[in-house]
C-alpha cells in the first residue's frame, strides 16, 4: 500500500507529464499551423497568377487570328514603306515560291537611304503586328554618296 505522499508524487507527476505532453503537442500544432499558413499564401498568390494569365489568355484569344495577311504581302509592304517615308525610292519584287505555296515573299531593294529611314523601316517592318520574317538582309554604302546605305532584304510571310 501507498503512503499519501506517494499518492501525492504520483498525481503530481502524472500532471507534470500531461502538461508537458500539451505543451509539445501544441508547440507541433503551432509549427503546423505556420507552415500550412504558408502554404495558403504561396497557393493563393499562384492562384492570382493564373487568374492574371487567364485574363491575358482570354484577351489574346479574343484578339483576331495574326497568323496570316489579310492583304498581299507586296501591298502591306509598301504600307508600311509609306509610314517610314521611304516609298518614292523602293523597289519591291515578288519572288515566286515553288516549293511551298503557303509562304509569299517579297525582295525590298532601296538604293539611296540614310541610316535613320533605315532603322525606321525595318523598325516598321518588325513591330507590324503581322507575322512577317525578314528572311535576308544587306546593307551597303550607296554609289551616289558616302553617307547613304544601299538596303536589300527579302521578307516572308504566310499567305
Amino acid at each position: 500500500m501507498l503512503s499519501n505522499r506517494e499518492k501525492y508524487l504520483i498525481v503530481l507527476l502524472i500532471v507534470v507529464s500531461v502538461g508537458v505532453l500539451f505543451y509539445f503537442a501544441f508547440q507541433s500544432l503551432d509549427g503546423v499551423e505556420s507552415r500550412l499558413a504558408a502554404q495558403i499564401t504561396a497557393r493563393k498568390s499562384a492562384l492570382l497568377q493564373v487568374q492574371a494569365l487567364a485574363l491575358e489568355l482570354a484577351r489574346l484569344e479574343s484578339m483576331p487570328k495574326g497568323n496570316r495577311l489579310e492583304e498581299p504581302l507586296i501591298g502591306y509592304i509598301e504600307t508600311i514603306a509609306k509610314g517610314a517615308r521611304v516609298a518614292d525610292r523602293i523597289q519591291l519584287n515578288l519572288i515566286p515560291q515553288d516549293k511551298d505555296k503557303k509562304i509569299e515573299t517579297v525582295e525590298i531593294k532601296i538604293t539611296s537611304l540614310n541610316l535613320d529611314e533605315m532603322v525606321d523601316l525595318v523598325y516598321s517592318i518588325e513591330n507590324s503586328g503581322a507575322p512577317m520574317v525578314i528572311d535576308q538582309f544587306e546593307v551597303s554604302p550607296s554609289f551616289r554618296s558616302n553617307t547613304l546605305l544601299r538596303l536589300s532584304m527579302r521578307v516572308s510571310a504566310r499567305k
